[in-house]
């Protein structure tokens, strides 16, 4: 018959010093989770924005080449396969080289016509060449599809690294949450003879210990989670005058409670989402290494 575990472990003297070294692997593992999301984020941006995109210079060394710039925007524009298509206008082209060429640009003649194409996703592709030769032949194309394949395998590395930091830090949660309950085994085994032999099961010496590690992995994970957020939430601000639908520049530092509250709800939902889970996951783990290790070392007892 089982009896009733006594507090005689004192489980909470010596195992403290767990909390802030599970804490950084949690931020570790939130950092992870980021950068997957970015990197997923990116690869479907890449997908459906940037990667249908292409540009079609036609160079005007006869003067036509306007008119034919506009016989493509009408061939190209009854196409299914393509979304979108306008001519760069020439107080675009000039801005667009500026940069490069300064003033000089304003004296340049006979530039060429740019268009910018966007291709429809899902519907079947244009055969641009053979257009091309019959409407404007000479004419560069650039097509951003032709790096897809190249700019997907990277997108996908990247997750894989995350999600490979991500298991690491599970490895290394297991492995100090080992090492933490050998420790307190140790320290307390004779006591927990004395337990045992008085007719503690083991499941209830197991749950107790446990118990102990879920709650200090569900304190250091809620630690790393929360310094983890507030790096991401930085880097978030600082990327967002990258992106097209966020103007102005931002001051590297939040200065004022608004802007902290501002920066730390720019991050995406989703990543919000994952960041929350990363302290019930740290706990789940170090329940469950701790229930195999005590019953593990239990089982050695004579």
């Amino acid at each position: 018959m089982s009896r009733a575990l006594p507090d005689g472990l004192h489980l909470g003297r010596r195992d403290r010093g767990l909390i802030p070294v599970i804490a950084a692997v949690a931020a570790i593992a939130s950092l992870a989770l980021g950068g997957w999301n970015a990197a997923r984020s990116l690869s479907r941006e890449w997908r459906t924005g940037a990667g249908q995109q292409v540009t079609i210079e036609i160079p005007d060394f006869t003067g036509e080449a306007h008119r034919k710039a506009e016989r493509l925007v009408k061939v190209l524009g009854a196409d299914p396969g393509v979304d979108s298509i306008s001519i760069l206008s020439e107080d675009d082209l000039r801005t667009v080289l500026r940069p490069w060429l300064g003033t000089m640009q304003a004296r340049l003649s006979d530039l060429p016509e740019i268009l910018t194409m966007t291709r429809r996703p899902g519907h079947p592709r244009t055969n641009l060449p053979a257009v091309l030769d019959t409407l404007a032949p000479g004419a560069i194309v650039e097509e951003n599809a032709t790096w897809g394949a190249r700019l997907s395998l990277l997108g996908e590395s990247l997750q894989a690294c995350a999600w490979l930091a991500v298991m690491l830090a599970g490895i290394a949660t297991a492995g100090v949450t080992t090492l933490s309950v050998r420790v307190t085994l140790i320290a307390r085994r004779r006591t927990i003879e004395i337990l045992h032999g008085l007719g503690a099961a083991d499941s209830l010496i197991a749950r107790r210990i446990a118990w102990r590690s879920a709650s200090l992995g569900l304190a250091g994970g809620a630690i790393g989670m929360v310094l983890g957020y507030a790096a991401l939430a930085i880097l978030h601000r600082l990327v967002l005058p990258f992106l097209d639908h966020q103007g102005g520049e931002h001051a590297l530092w939040p200065s004022g409670i608004a802007e902290w509250i501002s920066a730390l709800l720019s991050i995406p939902a989703s990543l919000i989402q994952s960041l929350l889970g990363v302290p019930v996951l740290v706990a789940l783990l170090s329940f469950v290494v701790a229930q195999g290790t005590v019953r593990l070392w239990l089982r050695r007892l004579p």
